[in-house]
């Protein structure tokens, strides 16, 4: 089966050009009929303004003629009409009503017709010079008309009276009109042109952005958008070359976090299999028995909490996160929280204080409170060097609910870091040693919001940060239907 041929207007560069010469034809059909129509109406008010004046001409012809024959005493013999209508061109029709000045003067042509005699008016003659008259011959078409009156000294003495149709009148259009449509497809031809050069320029960076957009999709992070010129464009290139990097980052940190997962699994996994291994082949003393079991139980422990984080990490992506909730008191749970890690400060040689003031009753989910709440204490006990201190606060919230405040006395998070560290799969190496599976934090996060509330932090005046979990009072749901 041949390959399918490329269609121009499926494409943006394509498109483009469609547009622009869809609107410069329209332009250009514009432009000839509306500039066609104006020369044409400037050329009837023109070829109009001639017959004027011919007539005109043609009556001061006659008058002069009158006027040199009256005064040397011989007959009037005005011109013929073959004499006077060759001044005025083909398809012109001359006419005549007067006076008749001498018996047997030979009249230049033919009576005015009737139906144009009886729209003359003399007097119009006289103040204006001439008088334009349209009239029909026996339901003929239209006929334009002009009359100038023929003077014998001061008096009025006939009328001469040109007439020729209209389409006589603008007999130049059509060498016009061609004129008009060749310079209107000129134009259209030197736009089109430059329209082309014009897409081609605008499209050649997005022709670039697109092969830079497959070689990211291909896998190569290390591609990048030079500046085009054009600030839109210019911008888009940022924001290309930033979302790169920060999948660049992203994939980073993912394979940091199978490599930390890999390893977190494998500890437990290779402690419970020696145990597991050592009561297996009896080589264990009796009195050990007791420990290994104790060895097992806690590298399964450890287990189950990164499979637990895990499934609750997809499971919040996925929007479909259950909560249990029910009416909880705040303080109870902060001070579970705090005894559980309690003993995890103390071998750590930290201070561990807390300050829980007396919380109204809220409903939340009670589990999801306390695991946010120990994510929060863990992280700081782990940040925080020997000597240092933790603490944990708790007070009502305005309008409702309740603040946990977990400070401590470490390093400090830089402001342009604050918000990565609630991102999945980032985590920095602590003071001592250790680097998390980055999921801590995340989950955190994710987890207040899913509960109407949220978890952000600040810097610490004197050093160190502050881990604010903000929990609304929340109505318990109507299961009466359920």
């Amino acid at each position: 089966m041949s390959p399918r041929l490329p269609r121009p207007w499926r494409t943006l560069r394509g498109r483009l050009v469609l547009a622009a010469a869809a609107g410069l034809v329209t332009a250009a059909v514009v432009f000839a009929a509306v500039g066609g129509g104006l020369i044409r109406a400037q050329s009837r008010v023109v070829a109009r303004a001639e017959l004027d004046r011919q007539a005109t001409a043609l009556a001061d012809i006659v008058s002069a003629q009158a006027e040199r024959q009256a005064a040397s005493g011989r007959p009037f013999t005005f011109y013929r009409p073959s004499n006077l209508e060759a001044l005025v061109g083909p398809n012109t029709k001359l006419y005549y009503s007067g006076l008749q000045l001498t018996p047997g003067a030979e009249k230049p042509t033919d009576e005015i017709p009737s139906v144009a005699a009886e729209e003359l008016d003399f007097a119009r003659l006289d103040s204006d010079g001439v008088q334009r008259i349209d009239f029909r011959l026996d339901g003929g078409p239209e006929t334009e008309a002009s009359a100038a009156p023929v003077f014998l000294g001061p008096e009025i003495v006939g009328a001469v009276l040109l007439s020729r149709p209209p389409g006589e009148q603008a007999s130049a259009w059509p060498d016009v009109a061609s004129r008009v449509a060749g310079a209107a497809g000129i134009g259209l031809a030197l736009a089109l042109l430059l329209s082309l050069l014009l897409t081609s320029r605008v499209t050649r960076p997005l022709t670039a952005m697109q092969a830079a957009t497959h070689r990211v999709a291909g896998g190569d992070l290390r591609t990048e958008l030079g500046p085009t010129g054009t600030r839109e464009l210019d911008e888009l290139a940022s924001d290309f070359n930033l979302m790169v990097r920060r999948l660049a980052e992203r994939e980073g940190e993912t394979r940091d976090f199978l490599m930390r997962v890999t390893h977190d699994l494998r500890t437990p996994l290779t402690a419970i299999r020696g145990h597991a291994a050592a009561l297996t082949d009896g080589v264990v003393p009796p009195a050990d028995v007791p420990r290994s079991l104790a060895a097992i139980e806690g590298e399964s422990a450890r287990l189950e909490q990164l499979v637990a984080d895990l499934l609750d990490l997809s499971r919040l992506d996925a929007q479909r996160f259950a909560l249990d909730l029910s009416e909880v008191r705040p303080g109870e749970v902060l001070d579970r929280a705090f005894d559980a890690m309690q003993a995890e400060a103390g071998a750590r040689g930290l201070g561990f204080e807390r300050g829980i003031e007396d919380l109204p009753v809220v409903v939340t989910d009670e589990s999801r409170v306390q695991r946010i709440v120990g994510n929060l204490l863990d992280n700081a006990i782990h940040w925080t060097p020997p000597g240092g201190v933790v603490r944990l606060d708790g007070r009502p919230r305005p309008g409702g609910g309740f603040t946990a405040t977990v400070s401590d006395t470490g390093p400090g998070i830089p402001a342009g870091e604050r918000e990565r560290i609630f991102e999945a799969f980032h985590s920095n190496e602590s003071p001592d040693g250790r680097r998390g599976s980055g999921l801590g934090l995340a989950i955190s996060r994710q987890l207040a919001r899913a509960l109407g509330g949220d978890v952000r932090v600040e810097g610490r005046d004197g050093g160190g940060s502050r881990f604010i979990l903000d929990v609304p009072g929340m109505r318990v749901p109507d299961r009466s239907g359920v």
